[in-house]
């Protein structure tokens, strides 16, 4: 019997970001500054909201023409039940407490509450929410809106919010923007009562976001001072836009704003590869390429159309990536800090297939709604997106549907490779795999590493990332096993795990393609430090469509230092026999694993979960890493592990039959 250890892993929460320096593989784009000068920008925007297509609160007939009469129900027992909600401030142990043991107390509960409140009264229109939400904005304007995970960004270090440095982060630009529409749809009605609140809204999102955003320049997310940017840039970008346009009533200062948010949103897409990979992962993507789209749809509404890129390329690109790594059902590629169960907005992916005319994302779009009940609460994403996806949920819902299901694809920029068995069919094998180097947003030191899937079921995996903590971000990142190389589907090298930064990267990329055979290929020495002492490593992966998957290395070291050890992470049952046959059973079926006996030693340890987050991405509380000792001392080998399906009695016999005929 192979030999059994149990770690038992924990976990806490975070919402932050690391900060590095402007990726030297970035391409200067200027998509946005070159369609448009800045003093012709100030002649095309259109001010005094007149660029708003939603309906006004007054125009009843209106909202309830375009409010399909089921979402209708729901959105307004959304409101009902946030007619209870209490209203709580985070306390100063609360925002203490990140500081301390790294766990988030603060939270966005407030504000979704309102968010429920004020859709409700706008699609209901009979002023019964009215009072709470009055209650709810009064309640903001009071308290702090920064997220203690963000505190970062102030001078103070004590771990408390200071007032006297408004700080744009997520949450402010969320709430900010939020603030500036329930002032754009209900100013008259708040006026009926007091005319403080509107000038306290006013007040309070000037204060919280749009006055820093002019003040500032160095925030890491701008881009401004070169640094490397990711989803925050045009989530935040694009809350700037609606508050500004709706808050601001300086037309010249408009100008300014926007020319700026133009200028630090091409940061962003400098930082993407043409092939339009969100290195992010899925999870990110309608954060990143999702909140990419609203701001260029928001900012070609408040232009008349004379700001628009969407025939861009990587504009294509980024859209298509979400339905190029879909595996099948809810099922993702997984790679960096991405959950493997992903649920993207169908607003966003309805939208975006709209405006760059592929009608496959619009079907992808509606599939994604009905097969994850997307709308079973209600509508998803924060004010502006929710809205959108409230008037278009007719037109989600009643579209076909349909899964792209791509037979490959491979991004060569950014370095994801991913094919299945059957193009239009989730049975079968499908794999995925990357080079990339350790420095990408997100980072796992997981350069060379895969996946493994059969009928849209995980057989060996990516693990993904835990509950958020301080420490996820810090410099504690990489003590982490969930963000180290050995519990990925990687070599441990002269017993030497990979190492992070840009330098640690893959090289030697190569990808070949037929009807019967992908393979994927890298050299993934350079991944590791000066420590493991190997000139190179060649990884190749090979899908033998409808046979099998193998994973071949090819290895040259500098000297022999200590035993490699190839992992493999699975979340399936792991049978190893006296006569060290590999079995792995899962919801797939049963698969074996072969390998040489004579070079490969195998053991499995058992990984107990107890965080949240990974429990459920798996739906169960343990994982098998199985790790082959490499017995050879020699400084050069090479091995093969090959995954097939292993064929039951049933399946067997029924294939005995038919070769029996063909005889």
């Amino acid at each position: 019997m192979p030999k059994i250890k149990s770690l038992l892993l924990t976990g806490s929460l975070l919402i932050t970001i690391i900060c590095t320096g402007f990726s030297a593989n970035a391409t200067e784009r200027h998509l946005l500054e070159q369609t448009i000068s800045y003093e012709d920008l100030g002649t095309a925007i259109l001010y005094h909201q007149s660029w708003v297509d939603y309906p006004k609160y007054t125009d009843r007939k209106s909202w309830q023409e375009k409010v399909d009469p089921e979402i209708r129900k729901i959105i307004i027992k959304n409101g009902e039940r946030a007619l209870k909600h209490e209203w709580k401030p985070d306390l100063a142990s609360d925002y203490l407490a990140f500081k301390r043991t790294g766990e988030i107390r603060t939270g966005r509960a407030n504000h979704k509450a309102l968010q429920a409140l004020t859709i409700a009264e706008l699609v209901e229109g009979q002023g019964r929410f009215m009072d709470a939400i009055i209650d709810g904005v009064w309640f903001l304007c009071e308290t702090s809106w920064i997220h203690s995970a963000h505190l970062g960004f102030q001078k103070d270090r004590s771990g408390l919010p200071d007032r006297n440095e408004p700080t744009i982060e997520l949450v402010v630009a969320d709430i900010g923007a939020q603030m500036a529409w329930t002032y754009y749809f209900l100013k008259d009605e708040f006026d009926k009562t007091s005319p403080l609140i509107n000038e306290r809204i006013v007040e309070e999102v000037n204060k919280n976001l749009i006055n820093p955003y002019f003040a500032r320049d160095d925030y890491w997310w701008m881009g401004f001072g070169g640094q490397q940017v990711n989803n925050w840039n045009p989530w935040v970008n694009y809350n700037v836009l609606q508050a500004l346009m709706l808050i601001e009533r300086s037309p010249e200062r408009i100008q300014q704003g926007v020319w700026k948010l133009m200028k630090s949103t091409d940061f962003f897409f400098s930082m993407y590869h043409e092939d339009g990979a969100c290195d992010e992962g899925p999870t990110y993507w309608s954060g990143a390429s999702g909140y990419a789209l609203k701001f260029l749809d928001l900012l070609a509404k408040v232009t008349g159309n004379k700001v628009n890129i969407f025939s861009s390329p990587l504009l294509r690109n980024m859209a298509q990536y979400i339905y190029r790594v879909h595996i099948g059902g809810n099922y993702f590629v997984n790679f960096a800090d991405s959950a493997p169960i992903v649920s993207p907005s169908p607003g966003i992916l309805y939208q975006y297939g709209k405006l760059i005319g592929d009608p496959a994302m619009m079907k992808f779009a509606s599939l994604m709604a009905r097969q994850n009940q997307s709308f079973k609460n209600g509508v998803n994403g924060y004010f502006a997106s929710a809205l959108d996806e409230l008037f278009m949920y007719k037109d989600i819902i009643n579209y076909p549907q349909g899964e792209p299901l791509i037979s490959s694809y491979w991004f060569k920029d950014t370095q994801i490779c991913v094919a299945r068995d059957t193009e239009g069919k989730s049975d079968g094998f499908f794999f995925a795999a990357k080079g990339g180097n350790n420095q990408e947003s997100h980072n796992h030191n997981d350069v060379g590493s895969c996946i493994l899937y059969y009928n849209s079921k995980p057989l060996l995996i990516d693990v993904g990332v835990g509950t958020y903590t301080r420490q996820t971000f810090g410099p504690e990142r990489y003590t982490i096993w969930t963000m180290q190389s050995d519990y990925h589907n990687l070599p441990l090298i002269n017993g030497t795990a990979q190492k992070n930064g840009r330098e640690f990267a893959a090289y030697n990329q190569q990808y070949k393609a037929t009807a019967k055979t992908i393979s994927y290929q890298i050299d993934i020495a350079r991944a590791y430090p000066q420590e493991a002492n190997v000139k190179s490593w060649t990884r190749n992966y090979t899908l033998h469509r409808k046979k099998d998957f193998t994973i071949t290395d090819r290895w040259e070291l500098a000297a022999y230092e200590k035993p490699s050890i190839l992992s493999l992470m699975t979340c399936n049952e792991v049978e190893i026999d006296n006569d060290k046959n590999i079995i792995l059973t899962g919801e797939a079926g049963k698969f074996k694993l072969e390998y040489n006996k004579k070079l490969l030693s195998p053991e499995a340890d058992i990984i107990e979960l107890t965080d949240p987050k990974l429990i459920h991405s798996w739906s169960q509380k343990k994982l098998t890493r199985i790790r082959f000792t490499i017995l050879s001392q020699q400084t050069t080998g090479e091995s093969k592990l090959m995954v097939k399906k292993r064929l039951t009695r049933k399946i067997m016999w029924a294939s005995l039959k038919c070769l029996s005929l063909l005889l």
